[in-house]
């Protein structure tokens, strides 16, 4: 009897080639991904991945540095002001002294000249030490501290003539007019605690703005990872499908081999 045509090029046994190859190749594909996802631990790897997500986590990357550059500057900022401030506390320790100095001058009842000129140079010497100490650190509010002094009239309009005293006239002041002595150290005083209460006002404003910004990044940070960073029990789970779908794309192809042979016997 013989033996009817077998058409080996007929739909069947192609397609089932063809399906077990495409399957095996996807399979392969979806492990090799998901793999890297794993080993990366980042969902997007390149912008193949996606395209529109690596849009968004690369905007998100640059407002997060971009916060954080902000903060390190106010943190930086913080810094000089706190040692501003610690110049100005050592400071207005100086100007109670000075005021103690002075009030010792305008009680001179008992002192020699010599003494009084021991207190005066003490004073000098305090007040070139607040300066330096100024002008090392960069505080520059011990050169505004002044007051004026009416040292007569004008003789056609009436009108007064001041002139204006500074820190470095003190050490004459204590001799030859303590109450315009005093009238400066107080000065001196409430100019260096009004400076030291807006320095801790700039501090707390930092602070405050400190604490958004840290918020910001957090929320930022976070929605960077979600756009970005790998869900790893997803990622495990398509691991597990990937190499299901190999393993039966490779039996697929097993059994199409199987009877693709079978075929050729009975041909044969």
């Amino acid at each position: 009897m013989p033996i009817p045509p077998t058409n080996m090029s007929g739909p069947a046994f192609p397609s089932m080639f063809t399906s077990g190859i495409q399957a095996l190749n996807r399979s392969n594909r979806m492990l090799a991904q998901s793999s890297e996802r794993l080993a990366t631990g980042l969902r997007i790897n390149r912008g193949s991945d996606d395209p529109a997500g690596l849009i968004a986590s690369e905007h998100l990357r640059g407002r997060l540095e971009s916060i954080s550059s902000e903060s390190r500057a106010l943190g930086r900022s913080n810094m000089s002001l706190a040692i501003e401030d610690g110049v100005l506390s050592a400071a207005n320790q100086s100007v109670g002294d000075l005021r103690s100095m002075v009030v010792q001058s305008a009680n001179a009842g008992g002192l020699t000249d010599s003494e009084l000129g021991a207190i005066s140079s003490s004073a000098g010497e305090i007040i070139q030490g607040l300066s330096q100490s100024a002008a090392q650190y960069g505080s520059d509010v011990l050169s505004g501290i002044s007051i004026e002094r009416q040292i007569g009239t004008d003789p056609g309009t009436g009108d007064p003539i001041f002139e204006t005293l500074t820190m470095s006239d003190l050490p004459a002041l204590m001799e030859s007019d303590p109450e315009s002595a005093q009238a400066l150290i107080d000065e001196a005083s409430s100019v260096i605690t009004t400076r030291q209460a807006e320095i801790g006002a700039e501090q707390r404003a930092n602070e405050s703005m400190q604490r958004a910004m840290e918020e910001q990044q957090v929320n930022i940070a976070r929605a960077e990872s979600t756009i970005r960073d790998t869900d790893y029990a997803r990622e495990a789970s398509e691991s597990v499908r990937a190499s299901i779908l190999g393993k039966a794309s490779i039996l697929v192809l097993q059994i199409g081999q199987e009877r693709a042979g079978a075929v050729l016997d009975l041909i044969q």
